[in-house]
C-alpha cells in the first residue's frame, strides 16, 4: 500500500513538473516572437499621415493612395507586425481585399506595411486595392524576365534588336495616338532623353499605329523617342501589356528590369538604376 501511495505521489509530482515546464516554454516562446517582432521592425521609421477616416472615405483613400502609394515602384514590404517579406507575397496579400498599403520611410528608403480593413470599409477602396495591386503584380511578375525577340524597324528605317542593343540600357514605352495620357507625358519623356543621351541608354516606342499616322501625328508633337509602328500584338500577346503608357527598362544582357505605368516611376526607377550601374 505505500509503494503505491509513493507511485501516486511521484506520478503527481512529475505531472505537475511537466505543465509548469510547458507554460514556461510557452511563455518563452511568446516573449521571444514579440522580441523578434519588435526587433524586425525599423527603427527611425517615419509613416506617412493617414487620415482617420481613410477606411471610410473612398475620397480619404484616394488622395492618401495617389500621393503616397506607388506598387510598381522600388520597395520594401511589411507584414501588419512589421516583418519583412517578398514584395510578390505582399501584393497577393492586397488582393485579397482584406489590407490596405501604408507607407512609411527610413531614411531614403520606402516601405509599404499591410494595414487590415476594418468590416466598415468602403468596399470602393477594396476594389480600387485590389485593382492596383493585381495590375502591379503582373507586371512585377514580368521583372527577370527576357525581352522577347524583337527586331523593330522605326519611322526612319532604322532597326533595333537584340544584337545591336546588347551592351545597352533599352527604355521602351507603350503607346497610341488617341490615348491622351500617353500623350501628355511627352515633354517629361523628352527630358529623359536629354538627361541620358551621353549615357548608354537607348529609348523606343512602340505605338498600335500605321507608320504614316504616326508620321503625321509626330509633325505636330516633338517625341524624341525612336517610334516603331504596328506594334499591337508585339504589346499585348509577348509583354502582356494590360494599361498604357506602360515602361520598360531592360538591362544591358536583354533582362526585364521594371515595368511601369507612368513617366514620374519611369524617371525615379532609371535613375536609380543608372546610378547603381
Amino acid at each position: 500500500m505505500k509503494n503505491i501511495v509513493v507511485a501516486i505521489l511521484s506520478l503527481a509530482i512529475g505531472f505537475a513538473i511537466s505543465v509548469f515546464g510547458i507554460k514556461f516554454y510557452l511563455k518563452s516562446y511568446k516573449d521571444k516572437v514579440e522580441s523578434n517582432t519588435k526587433e524586425s521592425t525599423p527603427k527611425n521609421i517615419r509613416a506617412s499621415q493617414m487620415p482617420d477616416s481613410i477606411q471610410e472615405s473612398f475620397e480619404s483613400w484616394t488622395a492618401y493612395s495617389k500621393e503616397n502609394i506607388d506598387l510598381m515602384s522600388t520597395f520594401k514590404a511589411l507584414d501588419e507586425n512589421g516583418e519583412g517579406i517578398g514584395k510578390g507575397f505582399f501584393l497577393n496579400l492586397l488582393r485579397t481585399g482584406s489590407y490596405l498599403p501604408k507607407k512609411v520611410e527610413k531614411d531614403s528608403e520606402v516601405y509599404y506595411q499591410l494595414i487590415p480593413l476594418g468590416e466598415t470599409t468602403d468596399e470602393k477602396i477594396k476594389k480600387s486595392i485590389q485593382s492596383l495591386a493585381t495590375m502591379a503584380n503582373h507586371y512585377f511578375s514580368m521583372e527577370g524576365k527576357k525581352l522577347p525577340s524583337y527586331n523593330f524597324v522605326d519611322l526612319q528605317g532604322v532597326s533595333y534588336n537584340k544584337e545591336n542593343t546588347k551592351g545597352k540600357v533599352l527604355v521602351l514605352k507603350c503607346w497610341f495616338i488617341t490615348c491622351k495620357t500617353c500623350v501628355e507625358e511627352f515633354p517629361q519623356l523628352n527630358e529623359l532623353v536629354d538627361t541620358y543621351k551621353d549615357r548608354n541608354v537607348v529609348f523606343v516606342s512602340l505605338a498600335f499605329d500605321e507608320k504614316d499616322k504616326l508620321i503625321e501625328f509626330l509633325k505636330t508633337k516633338t517625341f524624341k523617342y525612336a517610334t516603331i509602328p504596328l506594334q499591337k500584338d508585339y504589346m499585348s500577346k509577348e509583354l502582356k501589356v494590360k494599361q498604357y503608357p506602360t515602361h520598360l527598362i531592360v538591362d544591358s544582357n536583354g533582362v526585364i528590369l521594371k515595368m511601369v505605368n507612368n513617366v514620374h516611376t519611369l524617371t525615379l526607377e532609371l535613375d536609380r538604376i543608372m546610378n547603381q550601374s
